[in-house]
């Protein structure tokens, strides 16, 4: 009975193995929608400021740059969800409706979206997949976006205090040039350097970061003063801040300068180490005999 027992472990070890390295069947797509198409990024080191308000000695500061890895091989969606993608979330009573949304357009990103309902398509994307589809996070979209990541514009020395910050990001941002304001068809901005479509158009993509304040030590050390989740992170031309319920970056937000036109977004897919995977099954199987 223990050599059974030993075998079914043996067995469904295996299985798992087979499933971390993608040699399962792929999960079916919501009905009536094609997998989307889907960049894989190998891990790597890449130049990140990391984003937020940074401050030393009471004075405003650029966020320190630092060397960030990847340390896992994420799947990108190429193209920012479509409004016919994001139609048939609001078909299934997944997702609320909104104002200028074509069933018909698979060639155009769904616009005019809050944080709030990027994340209900997500996770009823995920659930219908089975995969675990999520937005980014702020370092996530960073790394896709290669040599088309911007970031924050910096600051330098702008002032001891929040206010003259927020003016020289003031005069940063307007120096930037304004985008189109309809929503462009897919592949109108090209793809950058790893084959990711449109990053840096005209739509400025919701990640899951929240926003911070950090103060930087003497030692260098950021230490976290205020996380706030009921901001996130932007990512487009710039990086900015949104409240998560926020559906339009001209009418509403808490954008300084130019603020975001299209507010859009797309799905990644983290990839779980297959040895780590195949050891937890392991764990689990053997504590049960």
């Amino acid at each position: 009975m223990r050599f059974s027992r030993l075998a079914i472990a043996a067995a469904a070890v295996a299985t798992a193995s087979l499933a971390a390295i993608g040699m399962t069947p792929p999960a079916t797509a919501p009905s009536g929608a094609s997998r989307p198409a889907v960049a894989t990024l190998q891990p790597g080191w890449f130049a990140y400021r990391p984003l937020g308000d940074y401050e030393s000695n009471g004075r405003v500061i650029d966020a320190p740059a630092r060397a960030t890895r990847l340390d896992a091989p994420l799947d990108v969606m190429v193209e920012p969800v479509s409004q016919a993608e994001y139609a048939r979330c609001v078909a299934a009573a997944a997702c609320p409706k909104l104002k200028s949304v074509d069933p018909a357009a698979e060639n155009l990103p769904v616009v005019g979206v809050s944080w709030l309902e990027a994340t209900a398509y997500a996770e009823w994307y995920a659930a219908k997949t089975g995969e675990d589809w999520r937005l980014p996070t702020d370092e996530e979209w960073a790394y896709a976006a290669a040599e088309r990541f911007r970031g924050e514009p910096p600051r330098g020395a702008s002032g001891d205090d929040f206010a003259r910050r927020w003016l020289a990001k003031f005069d940063a941002d307007s120096a930037l040039a304004r985008q189109p304001k309809a929503p462009q068809p897919f592949g109108h901005f090209g793809l950058d350097t790893l084959g990711v479509a449109d990053l840096a158009g005209n739509v400025w993509e919701w990640t899951n970061s929240c926003y911070e304040r950090r103060s930087v030590e003497a030692g260098g050390e950021a230490r976290l003063l205020t996380r706030n989740c009921q901001v996130r992170a932007l990512e487009g031309e710039h990086r900015t801040f949104m409240s998560d319920f926020i559906r339009d970056g001209v009418a509403g937000g808490c954008s300084v300068g130019p603020p975001p036109t299209n507010l859009g977004f797309r799905l990644v897919r983290a990839h779980a180490s297959a040895v780590a995977r195949m050891l937890g099954g392991v764990g689990a199987l053997f504590a049960a005999l």
